[in-house]
């Protein structure tokens, strides 16, 4: 390989030490069904959250829910603690759950919250608690609102009808993915491969460098379309959550609620623009705690048989259209953070070398300024 913008998709795949997907998994997972933070104050945690639209669904002891417009379950659970990320929920079939009970010798466990269920507890390579899950409570549905007809300009069906929408947090459709910093991208990769049958979507490379530095996974469930990515993992400096997405409907809704989380004086991290890889239109937002959050719509959707892609990494690859991504959504706003874990990271068997790292940071700068 060459450079960045010389490497051809061909030469990243030739290369590439991280493989597309495992030939034996244990279990294929359906889906992502839920996340849990820890707050210290639950009910002020819970207002960025409602801002975001998220409907307070029931509450259980120290235990808040959270839903979607999707009947399928609820999406966040807030639990009183010192402020974190938690842990990650998957949905599977009773089977699959079981067999990861068999292989890990785990218990499988009855929960009794209202969520319902039966999970077992996993650990990923670095540390994120992961609960497998099967026959979660499903929950009464909620109608999305009647939308008015678009005038395109080829097609005029709104006629002597006007349109006023309703400036309050869009209801969000669904969670949707979750994307996390790891110590080893192969490592990490290959388990969620071998242990919950993901499929690599698209991967993408540094300069000159055979060894995947973001990976997109997806489900796989055949030949019925799975989203583009599902759980993501890349390797930046920050460990742990980066961020995690909720679905709206169209780039208006989003655009509102943009809207309605600025005047509630919250953080703006990115956006509004299109991904590239998944399409997503984007707009990034942090909580108080400083997790990222993204409002996302009009997502790709991949069969299990869609090739993998191979892309390059630089400042311009995440995005279509839209601003250039913001010190708040790489964390270079908050140095001593970076720092910290770096500190902690590179003196040991991590991938994120000093080398890498300074291929990163290149990697990071606006095209004009690596000319």
């Amino acid at each position: 390989m060459t450079t960045t913008a010389q490497s051809s998709s061909a030469e990243f795949k030739a290369h590439c030490t991280v493989r597309e997907r495992s030939a034996k998994p244990l279990i294929k997972v359906e889906g992502l069904a839920y996340f849990v933070v820890k707050r210290p104050d639950i009910e002020a945690a819970s207002q960025f959250f409602i801002d975001f639209g998220l409907l307070v669904d029931s509450r259980d002891g120290d235990s808040l829910y959270l839903r979607g417009r999707s009947h399928q379950h609820h999406a966040l659970v807030i639990e009183k603690g010192d402020a974190k990320f938690d842990r990650l929920g998957l949905t599977a079939s009773a089977k699959g759950v079981q067999t990861l009970a068999d292989h890990f010798n785990l218990p499988v466990l009855q929960r009794s919250g209202p969520m319902g269920g039966r999970y077992v507890t996993l650990e990923d390579p670095n540390g994120l608690t992961l609960e497998v899950n099967c026959e979660l409570s499903n929950l009464a549905p909620i109608d999305k609102p009647a939308q008015p007809e678009w005038n395109s300009s080829d097609t005029k069906k709104r006629i002597n009808e006007t349109v006023r929408k309703t400036i309050a947090a869009p209801v969000v459709n669904k969670l949707g993915h979750t994307v996390h910093s790891v110590k080893s991208v192969k490592a990490s990769v290959h388990w969620y491969q071998d242990t919950l049958g993901l499929i690599v979507s698209d991967f993408q490379f540094l300069a000159d460098d055979p060894s995947p530095i973001v990976a997109f996974l997806r489900c796989d469930q055949g030949d019925t379309p799975t989203d583009h990515h599902t759980i993501a993992l890349a390797l930046v400096p920050n460990l742990g959550h980066e961020h995690t997405a909720f679905e709206l409907d169209s780039m208006e809704e989003i655009a509102i609620g943009q809207q309605c989380l600025e005047k509630r004086n919250h953080k703006h991290a990115w956006g509004i623009g299109r991904h590239i890889l998944g399409s997503q239109i984007f707009d990034y937002w942090r909580d108080a705690a400083g997790d990222m959050f993204e409002h996302y719509a009009d997502g790709d959707l991949f069969v299990a048989d869609t090739p993998t892609g191979y892309h390059p990494f630089h400042s311009e690859a995440q995005h279509q259209w839209g601003p250039a991504m913001s010190a708040s959504f790489t964390g270079a706003d908050k140095p001593w953070k970076m720092i910290k874990s770096l500190i902690t990271r590179l003196p040991s068997d991590d991938e994120l070398s000093v080398k890498k790292l300074k291929r990163l940071s290149k990697a990071l700068k606006p095209a004009a300024a690596t000319n």
